[in-house]
């Protein structure tokens, strides 16, 4: 009698925790970065950066000031920079600084 009703509780219990399990196992910041990846520039070329009024060090401490994180990797790219911050949050960011204007993205 009492394996039926263990069996019974399993039953009802498990939908439940297949939930949780797919809850805690989901990454909610996947979707976040995934859109931040498309916003990349198709190729790198450090070549295109040469003329540029912005260096690639005033850009990296303008997105440090800006978001107060923590600069990962700063690459020449086409037009600018592409910078990778962890946020204070513990977020990591793509931003993205003209070259030209310094404006970032």
């Amino acid at each position: 009698m009492m394996r039926r009703e263990m069996r019974d509780a399993m039953k009802h219990l498990l939908p439940a925790v297949a939930l949780v399990c797919v809850a805690l196992l989901s990454d909610p910041a996947a979707a976040d970065r995934n859109r931040w990846a498309r916003d990349d520039p198709p190729a790198y070329a450090p070549h295109s950066t040469r003329d540029a009024r912005i260096s690639l060090e005033q850009a990296i401490r303008t997105v440090q000031r800006a978001t107060g994180g923590r600069v990962l990797d700063a690459r020449a790219v086409a037009g600018g920079y592409r910078i990778k911050v962890l946020t204070q949050r513990g977020e990591v960011r793509v931003v993205h600084v003209d070259a030209q204007t310094g404006e970032m993205r």
